[in-house]
């Protein structure tokens, strides 16, 4: 229980800094969450020494390692375990209700919108930018103790690269950059379709390097096909 605490507090406390800087220091999102990014990483590779810190337990595995009925087989003998596929999905129902059907849910796509126009209705921007992004910190600490306890192992240099691979599916699930766009349900599809992709190149025995070069051709093509469509609207608008 203490790694998952600990981890969690980490994300929670980096997500809410991060809000602070761009609610209230009006530093841009790009620059505040990159700075946190690299600061993070250096704050690992200082407390780890740059080694792998390992977690031999069973029942730190469990977080990760179960099958798709929640169970973890120690040989013949089933234990409680979960599978990411679980966590995966249930985070995505919860979130997916709450921007559908919740205030928290129509603050994000109102100030996404228009944030000038989400001031002027009365909704407090600045403290709710900060509760986005704990919120966002928090789901990167679960998706780390999910990684971790996958490998049974934790290094600094895990997730590198993983966030322009998120952006990627978000993109082409729907999601605008510009904000006020977008939904769990696409994203999943998004993610979906990223990961066929991916795992249809190591099926074909392509080389890392070009997977490298596909993926960033994709992350401009959805970018720029997202910004297509919004010239478009605006031009019917």
């Amino acid at each position: 229980i203490v790694p998952i605490a600990v981890g969690l507090a980490c994300g929670l406390l980096a997500g809410a800094v991060n809000g602070v800087l761009v609610a209230y220091a009006r530093i841009p999102a790009f620059i505040a969450t990159l700075g946190m990014m690299v600061a993070a990483r250096g704050a690992a590779r200082w407390w780890s020494n740059g080694d792998p810190v390992s977690f031999p337990t069973g029942s730190f595995a469990a977080l990760s390692n179960g099958d798709l009925l929640g169970t973890l087989t120690f040989g013949l003998v089933p234990a409680p375990g979960l599978n990411p596929v679980l966590i995966f999905l249930g985070l995505a129902i919860l979130f997916q209700l709450l921007l559908k059907y919740s205030l928290y849910g129509r603050r994000c796509y109102a100030i996404g919108s228009n944030e000038e126009a989400a001031r002027m209705a009365g909704i407090d921007v600045a403290r709710h930018k900060v509760l986005v992004y704990t919120i966002a910190g928090s789901l990167a600490a679960v998706a780390a103790l999910v990684l971790s306890s996958k490998n049974l192992t934790a290094q600094a240099g895990m997730g590198i690269m993983y966030e322009l691979d998120a952006i990627a599916m978000a993109v082409i699930g729907g999601v605008s950059l510009a904000g006020g766009r977008g939904s769990i349900v696409g994203t999943v599809l998004g993610a979906l379709i990223f990961g066929v992709i991916i795992s249809g190149f190591t099926s074909i025995r392509l080389d890392a390097y070009y997977q490298e070069m596909v993926k960033g051709a994709i992350i401009v093509g959805a970018v720029g096909l997202d910004v297509w469509r919004q010239k478009r609207r605006a031009q019917r608008g």
